[in-house]
């Protein structure tokens, strides 16, 4: 019995470890149906071309990857500030040293297609917006909660740490290393230490 949601999701994971390891434009559609295992004729009908792929890379998988890593794992601290110090470090120590050459899927797609391609670019960039947005809202909780210095500028600092997570695995993938990630990570601890109240809740989550 066929199941179009999981033929669909197969071409969509084999479409994503192959732009992740070679590149979009690198590659081919024979490819990912060969990986899939699925026929040409299927790719098509789910994806009329390999850009409709690639959208879909943008809007599903790639958001749906940034938002586990790095939004919704603060839902279980009470304090935002800490947890983005936390899933940071947690993120660094899964990050296996293949994906440390590989790089950042987001950012190398966005690299690669956003000058090439008006749609992709404003899918890539939606998925940075929304990015930046989620982490502004746990930072004006960490502010409403008293976690968070009241001077600093949620929006500002939102879209630098973002500049900092994303940038981070860019500067890894040049300088190679996961002593060059720690590095990243000190410095991105240092500077949510900097804006933090530290005052604890009494009863608060971790």
């Amino acid at each position: 019995m066929r199941d179009p949601e999981r033929t669909r999701g197969r071409i969509l994971s084999a479409g994503f470890d192959y732009v992740y390891r070679q590149g979009f434009r690198a590659t081919s559609v024979s490819e990912i149906v060969a990986a899939a295992g699925v026929t040409e004729g299927a790719f098509f009908h789910y994806f009329p071309s390999k850009n409709d792929l690639g959208y879909a890379l943008a809007d599903e998988v790639l958001r749906e990857m940034m938002l586990d890593r790095w939004i919704r794992p603060l839902a279980a601290y009470g304090n935002p500030i800490k947890g983005m110090t936390v899933r940071y470090r947690k993120l660094m120590e899964a990050t296996t040293d293949e994906e440390l050459s590989l790089g950042c899927p987001l950012n190398n797609l966005t690299q690669e297609m956003s000058s090439v391609d008006p749609v992709f670019s404003d899918k890539l960039r939606g998925v940075l917006l929304e990015w930046i947005k989620e982490t502004e809202r746990y930072l004006k909780k960490a502010q409403a909660d008293g976690y968070m210095n009241p001077e600093v500028d949620p929006r500002r600092t939102a879209e630098f740490l973002v500049m900092m997570e994303e940038g981070s695995a860019a500067i890894v993938k040049s300088l190679g290393g996961r002593k060059t990630y720690l590095s990243m990570y000190e410095g991105f601890r240092s500077y949510l230490d900097s804006i933090s109240t530290r005052r604890e809740k009494t009863g608060s989550r971790p």
